[in-house]
């Protein structure tokens, strides 16, 4: 287990390896992130407070940044440790992470902006081609990063995609992402979004990288005619693109998410 403090883009911290636990438990590691975020940070509201999960927006003392702090009932871990320290634009930074047998709790970058979903919603249910467009290969973008650590997001939607001021696309809720995991045959769990989630999701087969390109192909889809496209497709590249990356077989979709950005950075 590491245990480690980032101030601001810096490693100002205490490192803990595995064979060094017994010297510092996971109580003292929630009791310190409880104590630097009283020095160094003010709460300033509580954005969810569920069974499950409790989300607090805090405010640094000495500047505008703001970050939040995640705990959450039966959340596996190792998705976020692989992710903790790891910067990209287009994808939420996981600040720190410390967790117990019964709960996980988490520091992580506050994205200002608005979600995707409430952007669509505002603009009549659509967008112009260019800006979906732009939307989804930042989401690529951001899916590349966290494909080449070894993660899949497995619940891209709308509402899990916060437009920043910059006016990038940025994924947030990494809930139910997972490691990739190669050797096994099928989803032990079903987890996803009904709409958005591949068929391997159900149990079928196991889901991969190509699970999020399927996400992808449906969000687009939604962005420009506001329907699944089961029930209907753009015309020409794009609805071509859109229904590679649906396709029921995965070895018939996009095999890497860096190909389906490249299709689309084209159409730009």
């Amino acid at each position: 287990m590491t245990f480690t403090i980032l101030r601001e883009t810096e490693l100002a911290s205490t490192t803990i390896t595995d064979t060094e636990t017994e010297l510092f438990n996971v109580s003292d590691l929630s009791n310190y992130i409880d104590e630097y975020l009283k020095t160094e940070y003010t709460l300033k509201s509580t954005l969810k407070d569920s069974v499950q999960s409790r989300v607090y927006l805090y405010q640094k003392n000495d500047s505008e940044k703001q970050i939040i702090k995640i705990s959450q009932k039966n959340r596996n871990d190792h998705v976020l440790r692989r992710l903790r320290g790891q910067h990209h634009k287009n994808t939420a930074t996981v600040y720190e992470v410390c967790s117990n047998d019964n709960d996980v709790t988490l520091l992580e970058e506050y994205i200002h902006g608005v979600s995707l979903g409430s952007i669509v919603k505002k603009s009549g249910g659509t967008l112009e081609n260019e800006l979906a467009v732009k939307y989804a290969l930042d989401i690529c973008m951001g899916l590349v990063f966290m494909h080449s650590l070894g993660i899949i997001h497995r619940d891209i939607k709308p509402s899990n995609i916060i437009i920043n001021e910059q006016g990038e696309a940025v994924i947030i809720d990494f809930g139910i992402a997972r490691l990739i995991d190669d050797n096994k045959y099928s989803d032990t769990k079903n987890l996803g979004t009904a709409g958005y989630a591949a068929p391997e999701q159900f149990g079928i087969y196991q889901s991969g990288p190509v699970t999020d390109i399927y996400a992808v192909g449906v969000l687009l889809n939604e962005l420009i005619l506001g329907v699944h496209p089961t029930i209907d497709t753009p015309n020409g590249k794009l609805g071509k693109i859109i229904n590679k990356c649906i396709m029921a077989q995965m070895s018939k979709r996009y095999q890497h998410v860096s190909e389906l950005a490249e299709v689309l950075n084209k159409l730009l």
